[in-house]
């Protein structure tokens, strides 16, 4: 994997125009590129748009093709309405002139308000898990910049529920935006555990395809991507080769910093397998 200061440029495209900018991928073992990079690549053209630094607080993504990731990255970005308070954008991405995603970006300044959240699920602490760190590294490129611990089930195995701790491998700098990013960037590693489980599957399993067809976040709260983050997953359907997955993500102290939905695609390739 790219150094720190390698992958952090990499999430941070280039402008060619005033709303335009061209990025390239993560080198991983894989034919298509990792929509965590994408995502984290799109708020970065779209908060380069704005006129004053916002945090983002909502993001709707749609994947709609494969990428290459030997290819140049195409990102367009339209200003859609910026208020008192409140951003939003849109953002193009092209590949040789095909669209891989479109996302849709809601920036908003803090301010107070009513507060409320759901209490942090108990699981079993990171410090008590090294020795079960789910493995996303690529064999020719290096590791996954994420450390991902996987928590025991609190019951059977095969609930449609997955809970992991998660933190880069490297202290990364206390910036908004960039902590922002990188969140982005893991959500889209393991959110589908929790689909995979009632149906005894693993990541690796022969002939199984996941791949993310939307992705949406909510940030409620500011967070620390240096501390453990808690992201833990519920799947309340897979049916007709499509899995939702929906996760609320805590930070080591049990505040509530972001609610993630995911749909995906979940089959296995062999004719005779079924998902129900």
């Amino acid at each position: 994997m790219y150094s720190q200061t390698d992958f952090h440029a990499l999430l941070n495209p280039e402008p060619t125009g005033e709303q335009t900018f061209q990025g390239g991928s993560i080198p991983m073992d894989s034919p298509s590129i990792y929509g965590g990079q994408l995502m984290a690549q799109a708020l970065s053209v779209a908060a380069a748009t704005l006129g004053q630094p916002r945090p983002v607080h909502h993001m709707q993504t749609n994947f709609l093709a494969f990428g290459d990731p030997k290819g140049k990255l195409d990102f367009e970005v339209i200003n859609v309405r910026d208020g008192k308070s409140t951003s939003h954008r849109q953002v193009l991405l092209r590949q040789d002139g095909r669209i891989l995603l479109t996302a849709s970006l809601s920036f908003q300044q803090m301010s107070n308000g009513y507060s409320h959240q759901v209490e942090m699920p108990k699981v079993t602490p990171p410090e008590k898990l090294f020795g079960r760190e789910l493995d996303f590294s690529s064999e020719n490129e290096g590791q996954f910049p994420f450390i991902i611990l996987n928590c025991p089930a609190d019951g059977s195995e095969n609930e449609p529920v997955s809970a992991v701790w998660a933190k880069p491998r490297e202290t990364v700098p206390d910036e908004e935006l960039l902590q922002q990013q990188l969140f982005i960037f893991f959500s889209d590693a393991t959110i589908l555990q929790s689909a995979l489980q009632p149906h005894d599957l693993k990541w690796d399993e022969p002939g199984l395809s996941v791949a993310t067809m939307n992705h949406a976040i909510w940030f409620h709260r500011p967070l620390d991507i240096n501390d453990w983050v808690l992201f833990h997953s519920e799947s309340p359907s897979t049916n007709a080769g499509r899995a939702l997955s929906i996760a609320n993500a805590f930070s080591a102290t049990g505040s509530m910093v972001a609610t993630v939905a995911q749909e995906g695609l979940m089959r296995l390739s062999t004719p005779d397998s079924a998902l129900a």
